[in-house]
C-alpha cells in the first residue's frame, strides 16, 4: 500500500495562483503577522490600509515613479516595489505624512518581507512613544 503524498507547504508557492495580485499577496503577509489591514482607494489609485493608534494610518501600494505606481491589483510577476507611507493624524487631514518605506524591489515575497517588517517597526515605535 503506498502513502499519500505529503500536501506542499503553504508559502511562496501561493504568489503563484493565476487569480491572485500583489495586493492580495501583501494583505496574506501583514495578516499572517497579525497586522489588520483592508484594501481601500478610490478610482485613481488602490492601496492596503492599516490603521494605527486612533487616528493615523499606514498606506501602502505600488511604489511611486514606477509602472504599478498607486496600484495593488496586478499580477505578482508585474511586481516593481512598494511604497508605504505613515499619516499619524487623519482626523484633522493636514496632509502631514512620513514616507517610510520605498523599495523597487521586484522579488515580491522579498520585498513584502521587507515592507511588512517596517510596518512592524514603525507600529511598535508609535505605540511606545
Amino acid at each position: 500500500m503506498f502513502a499519500p503524498k505529503p500536501k506542499p507547504a503553504p508559502g511562496p508557492a501561493t504568489i503563484t495562483k493565476p487569480d491572485a495580485t500583489a495586493g492580495q499577496f501583501l494583505r496574506n503577509a501583514l495578516s499572517r503577522a497579525g497586522i489588520p489591514a483592508r484594501r481601500d482607494g478610490d478610482s485613481g489609485s488602490s492601496y492596503i490600509a492599516i490603521r494605527v493608534g486612533a487616528h493615523g494610518i499606514i498606506m501602502i501600494t505600488g511604489v511611486s515613479g514606477r509602472a504599478k505606481e498607486n496600484e495593488i491589483d496586478y499580477r505578482p510577476r508585474e511586481h516593481q516595489g512598494w511604497g508605504a507611507v505613515y499619516y499619524p493624524n487623519t482626523r484633522d487631514d493636514d496632509g502631514r505624512f512620513t514616507d517610510f518605506y520605498r523599495s523597487t524591489n521586484a522579488d515580491l515575497a522579498r520585498d513584502t518581507a521587507l515592507v511588512v517588517n517596517a510596518v512592524q517597526d514603525l507600529i511598535g515605535r508609535r505605540s511606545t512613544s
